[in-house]
């Protein structure tokens, strides 16, 4: 059986017994959360939540890159005023340790991937997460120096 097969039946499963359409498009926490894809470090499971708790963001290495930040403003995470949000939003960027990200400090590495994305090494390099701490004040301070981001806006890391 393949995995697609398992995850349909899963699904299918889950489909049976969903009795949430009626939740809000806006999520009941006016949180944000950024992370990485790795199926290891899961906000619903490290957070408790919910269905309509809070949005998800998850790239690999859970960075702010150009595409999170155009979701954030699409999102109007990055707007002054939120529109019906009942408290300031906040934004929670993680990254972790053991990240696949941690691999693009091998000079190695960094080459093939340079060349697989037509990028160069020192981009690749830049990607790498080996302290994931450093990481998250870095980016955490490239969001507060974007233009048009609310000075109100709560991040945490």
């Amino acid at each position: 059986m393949s995995d697609l097969t398992t995850l349909l039946d899963r699904n299918l499963a889950f489909a049976e017994q969903f009795d949430a359409g009626d939740l809000p498009i806006r999520p009941r926490m006016s949180t944000f959360i950024l992370t990485c894809v790795d199926s290891r470090v899961d906000p619903v499971h490290l957070f408790t939540l919910g269905l309509g708790d809070a949005i998800v963001i998850r790239n690999g290495g859970g960075w702010i890159t150009p595409a999170v930040l155009r979701d954030l403003a699409i999102l109007g995470v990055l707007a002054t005023n939120l529109p019906g949000a009942s408290q300031q939003p906040e934004l929670i960027v993680i990254h972790h340790t053991d990240c696949g990200m941690g691999r693009l400090a091998n000079p190695t590495i960094q080459q093939q991937v340079a060349k697989r994305l037509g990028l160069t090494v020192d981009e690749v390099a830049a990607m790498a997460i080996t302290d994931p701490t450093a990481t998250v004040r870095d980016d955490i301070e490239r969001l507060r120096q974007t233009p048009g981001t609310p000075a109100q806006l709560v991040v945490s890391g």
